[in-house]
């Protein structure tokens, strides 16, 4: 095939990255579909499952080995990433697609905080300025989930994302201590496994039948998050870390938008407002808001 047919590298990342959103955006709302059909524990083991059955081919295919670094941190990121995964889908379970998303995609704010106390890496003013905004937004939305039905499942589901969003971070930490001694494979591998070890008891305490209604969207959820995960971390190589920022504060928006087309949930006013505060909280933290708005300076001829 002649070079003038191949897509310039520069224009690799971007499309990749909104068709991960995309893709993360589906699977939340596969997940929702399942919610009171299977318990959370279910779809997080499955989720995790189909991901180790694609590895699994993956590995021997492209005749690699995984490469696992130091094993107490590699398996940190599995054990941590898993939680958070369990949580989400609590809180997916819980609450409407919008508003669990949203919650969960607060990872970068604390993925920053946690990186300064434990990996030493600069503390600015915007990442406290965002930290804040970031707070009271994911405020807003729990408030608006208890406005909506003072129940405490709605209660317990929001602070799940919350947490979902914390052990995320927590998670990305890790990654960035591994950088140097893995590959994106390995620490998938680590995710998918302990993330079905973490949340197998919870899908065994809370079984529920298996029937052919729930096949679908369960590889839905599997299928969309293996896709969504390998196209993510391609992208990543391709583009800056500020169209990455970018990239998962979209997920949200299409997640809402599809829930509201498919699923017809309504979209609270007070919910959309702290979505916003949020989004903002995070760009403007992570340092995504000064880079766009600050001309990036041409090297010398």
């Amino acid at each position: 095939m002649s070079s003038r047919w191949v897509l310039p590298v520069r224009y690799r990342g971007t499309p990749l990255l909104v068709f991960a959103s995309v893709l993360f955006a589906v699977m939340a709302l596969c997940t929702r579909l399942l919610a009171g059909r299977l318990s959370p524990g279910q779809v997080a083991s499955g989720r995790f499952a189909i991901g180790l059955l694609f590895l699994a081919l993956f590995f021997p295919l492209m005749r690699r080995r995984p490469r696992f670094g130091r094993v107490h941190l590699w398996a940190l990121r599995g054990i941590f990433g898993g939680a958070a995964v369990y949580l989400y889908f609590v809180a997916l379970d819980r609450m409407s697609v919008g508003p669990a998303v949203l919650l969960n995609a607060c990872w970068p704010i604390y993925a920053a905080i946690i990186g300064w106390l434990f990996l030493g890496e600069r503390v600015t003013g915007a990442l406290l300025a965002g930290l804040v905004l970031t707070t009271v937004g994911a405020g807003l939305v729990m408030w608006s989930t208890v406005a909506q039905d003072v129940s405490l499942t709605l209660g317990l589901g929001a602070w799940a994302g919350m947490a979902s969003a914390v052990l995320g971070g927590a998670a990305v930490v890790v990654i960035r201590a591994l950088r140097h001694e893995t590959d994106a494979a390995t620490v998938f591998l680590s995710f998918c496994l302990f993330g079905l070890l973490f949340s197998l008891p919870f899908a065994l305490a809370d079984w529920r039948p298996l029937g052919w209604d729930v096949v679908l969207p369960l590889l839905g959820v599997g299928v969309s998050s293996v896709v969504a995960q390998m196209a993510f971390t391609y992208a990543l190589g391709y583009v800056t870390a500020v169209a990455g920022g970018v990239a998962t504060q979209s997920t949200p928006v299409f997640s809402w938008v599809l829930a509201a087309v498919l699923l017809d949930e309504a979209v609270s006013p007070l919910a959309v407002t702290g979505a916003l505060v949020c989004m903002v909280g995070v760009l403007w933290g992570t340092g995504v808001l000064e880079r766009l708005r600050t001309p990036q300076s041409k090297p010398a001829p």
